[in-house]
């Protein structure tokens, strides 16, 4: 029996049972609609973190802090005081010069300086006042810009803001605010309300991994943190993290080996893509949550192929022990039964499918219009082929391995006690 008449055989005894056969391929289409939305909603977020990732820049960097030994209050290790030890606020251990100098000469180090965090009050350009959050630029930093540029560290009093400020203060569009002049207010040690003022040099387009926070230069930092930490011995001259740069070369064994020569000196160091690229691991585990529930869903339809073809098998004893006595094979016969079985999840998985495009589409085109308008490039929902192609590929799979018991039960029956059953 050729191949082209199995399979005409098998579509053409699918749906002799119709409400049966429907009912399991609506089992099947509600798994695969469930899988294909949740992959396409991680498609759609993890590309665009990719792509963040990407113009992020600062490859050759580290973010350097002391580890944290009373941070964690269910740890189950013990630790010895430690008198020389200093905390700031939440009881975070705090660097200081002297860390900053023995970090220069560790090994592969190329340059040191601290990650300063003025504290801010409001920015204005006239009556109006808005809170607002500041950190210092690091070189090789990309920010995707609405306009004018990121500002740099021979910028002394430049900043650069988030999109979302330039119409509360007072402009029509980006490009009308570059060059304005703002007001940054802050309190200074003594609690006195102090304030500089600072041109824009650029503005930010909006981005889920930041991009919500001015940026000023280091020079800049460090004149409101000195104003802020002067005269205060718990504060002055501390910081909460240091910015390593090494060799921009280094493969990763390299920046790993180097990261482990500040473990070892008890300092803990990410790159700024490891902390960003912790996004990804949130985004994955919410996704396996919600795979499961689309995966119960297709085990379940599994169950339902396997039931569905047994009783097939229970109905068509004798047409099988016919094609038996007119010369079928039991591949012939278990082959008509298995493509039968896989022909349901064929037709679940691409009408899932499809079905999840559309909505998909949909949803993705109202976000896009909605609450992510101010998200360049962000598609929610995205389906890449391959992935796209595994999931129907899979479910296929699954339905031809669930129809496998019944099909070798029918390729299996006695011809002769086939054609006797009643």
């Amino acid at each position: 029996m050729k191949l082209i008449d199995i399979i005409r055989i098998s579509q053409k005894n699918l749906f002799r049972a119709k409400l049966r056969t429907a009912l399991t391929i609506g089992a099947v289409f509600i798994g695969a609609l469930t899988l294909s939305l949740t992959n396409g909603l991680g498609n759609g977020v993890k590309a665009y973190v990719n792509d963040q990732l990407g113009n992020l820049g600062v490859e050759n960097t580290l973010i350097i802090r002391v580890k944290q030994t009373q941070q964690n209050p269910v740890s189950t290790d013990v630790t010895e005081y430690n008198p020389e030890r200093q905390v700031g606020t939440f009881n975070i251990a705090l660097l200081d010069t002297s860390d900053l100098e023995r970090m220069a000469k560790i090994e592969g180090v190329k340059e040191v300086f601290p990650d300063r965090l003025p504290m801010l009050d409001y920015m204005t350009a006239g009556d109006e006042k808005y809170e607002v959050a500041a950190y210092q630029h690091v070189e090789g930093l990309n920010i995707t810009m609405a306009a004018g540029e990121l500002v740099r560290n021979d910028f002394p009093n430049g900043i650069t803001i988030p999109q979302k400020y330039v119409e509360p203060l007072g402009y029509a569009s980006a490009a009308d605010i570059i060059g304005g002049t703002l007001t940054l207010g802050y309190k200074d040690s003594a609690q006195t309300q102090q304030e500089v003022e600072v041109t824009v040099v650029g503005v930010q387009e909006q981005s889920l991994l930041g991009n919500t926070n001015i940026v000023i230069s280091q020079g800049l930092a460090k004149l409101i943190l000195d104003d802020q930490t002067e005269g205060v011995p718990a504060l002055e001259g501390k910081y909460m993290n240091a910015v390593v740069k090494y060799d921009p070369n280094y493969s990763e064994d390299e920046v790993a080996k180097l990261k482990e020569r500040f473990e070892t000196g008890g300092y803990g160091a990410q790159t700024v893509q490891d902390q960003i690229g912790m996004i990804s691991q949130v985004i994955d585990a919410i996704l396996i949550v919600l795979n499961v529930f689309g995966v119960i869903t297709l085990v379940a339809a599994a169950f339902g192929i396997v039931n569905t073809q047994l009783m097939s098998v229970n109905e068509r004893t004798s047409e099988i022990g016919l094609m038996k006595a007119l010369g079928a094979s039991r591949r012939n016969v278990f082959a008509i039964f298995s493509i039968e079985a896989a022909s349901i999840g064929f037709w679940g998985a691409v009408s899932g499918v499809l079905v999840s495009i559309v909505i998909g589409t949909i949803v993705s085109d109202l976000a896009s219009k909605n609450f992510l308008k101010d998200f360049v490039g962000f598609k929610l929902i995205a389906f890449p082929v391959v992935p796209t192609l595994v999931v129907v590929v899979g479910i296929i799979a699954l339905s031809f391995l669930a129809g496998a018991l019944p099909s070798l039960k029918a390729s299996r029956l006695d011809p002769i006690k086939a054609l006797r059953y009643e």
